[in-house]
């Protein structure tokens, strides 16, 4: 392909400049992995710190906001034993691939598939590539996967089976830089040049520092209690509301509206992204940075929310068909009684082909307590103090 040559070529040239320092973050990278998880034995022996460590260095989590309370819930969710054991089967059965990667994800909470893939891409370079929303941008642009197929693997639950392909379009890359100027290309080459590509797609130069825009340095703040809810009275506690129950279940959580109160309380206390994770276009990074509330996995939008507190509702649901080619559900949040509006707005021809889903602020209210008290029951049945 002439148009993926000419982009190596650019490349090479870019990359020549800025050798020195991606080649010594790439080396210190792969080093701690081959360090700390290059065989089963060496994963046996990992502890809290390693695994903290571990965390730090995902590039996936680089828009965390307190990584450190991510750990902790790892730890708490699935216990440090089940995670070394989810890692020596992910890295080292010898099953394929597909099978690995779906067991691991049922087995071990909090993983996603940018997290999984980076992991398996460190360890072994030769094998595996990262699949996040950069690599999900430019295999399209590329030509290497249609949007049909990218809807199908991305944002939801990827699959052991959408992996391996993905990493098989993955590899027409790998070859075309082997063919071309980088003969001992591994995964880790395809993902700094698709990187190369994407960075421009969202306006920025390529002289910006990478690790600077790859890993974000994002302050440590830890999350407020929780708010004591009796009914939900104005938007914004239906936001809070929402941030809250996202933290609970385990979701990255984001609003634009982190400066606004709720039970006395900053919305920006239980938010654990900064900032969006990149988006395809920058049209539609604008308008997902509109929606009250998001909650993503990894990079990938998960659940959308709107959350209408009086009658009218066609503006979020505008919003949220603007996003809907992301493949992630979206919701609006309303008293019950906007119910009917709902149901009329959404009859209407240009709102038709998107699936929403209504929950009132009752259902909202009702599911927090119930995946708190879960939290909550949990965590006393399996405390072996009490």
């Amino acid at each position: 392909m002439n148009t993926i040559k000419n982009y190596i070529k650019q490349y090479l040239e870019w990359r020549e400049k800025q050798k020195e320092r991606e080649l010594a973050e790439r080396e210190e990278r792969v080093s701690w992995y081959r360090k700390k998880m290059g065989s089963a034995k060496k994963i046996k022996e990992f502890n809290e710190k390693d695994l903290h460590e571990l965390m730090e260095k995902l590039w996936a989590l680089g828009f965390w906001k307190n990584k450190s309370y991510k750990v902790e819930k790892l730890i708490k969710d699935n216990g440090l034993e089940k995670i070394k054991d989810g890692f020596i089967n992910l890295l080292y059965s010898d099953k394929p691939i597909e099978i690995k990667w779906d067991n691991f994800r049922k087995t071990t909470k909090g993983f996603g598939p940018s997290s999984i893939s980076e992991i398996l891409t460190l360890v072994f370079p030769d094998k595996y590539g990262i699949m996040n929303m950069k690599s999900l941008t430019i295999l399209p642009f590329l030509g290497y996967l249609t949007e049909n197929e990218i809807k199908r693997i991305s944002y939801g639950y990827t699959s052991g089976r959408d992996y391996k392909y993905f990493v098989s379009s993955l590899q027409k890359i790998q070859e075309e830089l082997k063919n071309n100027g980088l003969p001992r290309a591994d995964f880790i080459d395809v993902d700094f040049f698709i990187w190369y590509l994407f960075e421009p797609l969202l306006g920025l130069t390529h002289k910006r520092d990478k690790k600077e825009i790859l890993r974000i340095r994002l302050e440590e703040k830890p999350l407020s209690s929780k708010p004591t809810i009796k009914k939900i009275t104005s938007h914004q506690e239906a936001e809070l509301i929402l941030l809250q129950l996202g933290c609970i279940l385990g979701y990255d959580t984001y609003s634009p509206d982190r400066s606004k109160l709720a039970f006395k309380q900053k919305l920006e206390n239980f938010i654990t992204l900064k900032e969006i994770p990149p988006s395809p276009t920058p049209t539609l990074l604008d308008t997902i940075k509109n929606i009250d509330v998001i909650w993503f996995e990894d990079e990938f939008p998960i659940c959308c929310f709107e959350v209408e507190h009086t009658t009218g509702v066609t503006n979020g649901l505008v919003r949220l068909a603007n996003v809907s080619q992301l493949n992630t559900k979206l919701f609006v949040i309303a008293p019950e009684d906007i119910l009917k509006k709902f149901i009329l707005e959404t009859k209407k021809l240009i709102f038709r082909k998107v699936e929403y889903i209504f929950r009132s602020y009752e259902d909202l209210t009702n599911f927090y307590y119930l995946a708190e008290n879960y939290t909550n029951l949990k965590s006393k049945f399996f405390n072996e103090k009490t």
